[in-house]
């Protein structure tokens, strides 16, 4: 059983996920949480997200430990089980064209952020700026590149 993160996992699962004309500006780790019967059922998903259910895996994805991935035309996380964080429970996939809003929002707690992406259900991404219990010691970086991203893209959706 492996509760890390790992820099390595988080790049090979990202990139063996996004699609070939596609390129990472940003990758960090994160959780997410997805609040709809059909994520908890792992079953086909919506118009705006391309699901890909882990076959044999249990699991929630409330608050489920992800690498998330920005390219420059979509979001990407990889799921990733509880108990074992080497064993992918299921990967996600939003193109930014399905994208009707966005909203960046600073936690309460210290280096915390909630990115709430709208693609018709909402899926919300929560990134810390903190390594602990991962090798990944960029991780203050990365987040604040990911958050420049994800503030880009909002400013470019339409108002709601």
């Amino acid at each position: 059983m492996s509760l890390s993160l790992k820099k390595e996992k988080m790049i090979e699962y990202l990139q063996d996920a996004k699609k070939h004309d596609e390129n990472f500006e940003c990758m960090l780790w994160g959780t997410i949480y997805a609040d709809n019967l059909s994520f908890k059922n792992r079953s086909a998903m919506s118009k705006g997200m391309v699901f890909t259910a882990a076959p044999g895996v249990s699991g929630s994805l409330n608050q489920a430990f992800c690498y998330i991935g920005m390219t420059e035309k979509s979001f990407y996380a990889i799921a990733l089980d509880a108990y074992d964080t080497s064993k992918i429970i299921g990967t996600f996939y939003i193109p930014y064209t399905s994208i009707s809003s966005l909203h960046v929002q600073k936690a309460i707690l210290t280096n915390t952020h909630r990115v709430m992406i709208d693609f018709g259900d909402i899926v919300t991404l929560t990134v810390k700026g903190i390594s602990l219990g991962t090798d990944i010691n960029d991780q203050k970086e990365r987040m604040a590149d990911f958050l420049a991203a994800a503030r880009v893209l909002q400013s470019s959706l339409p108002l709601p």
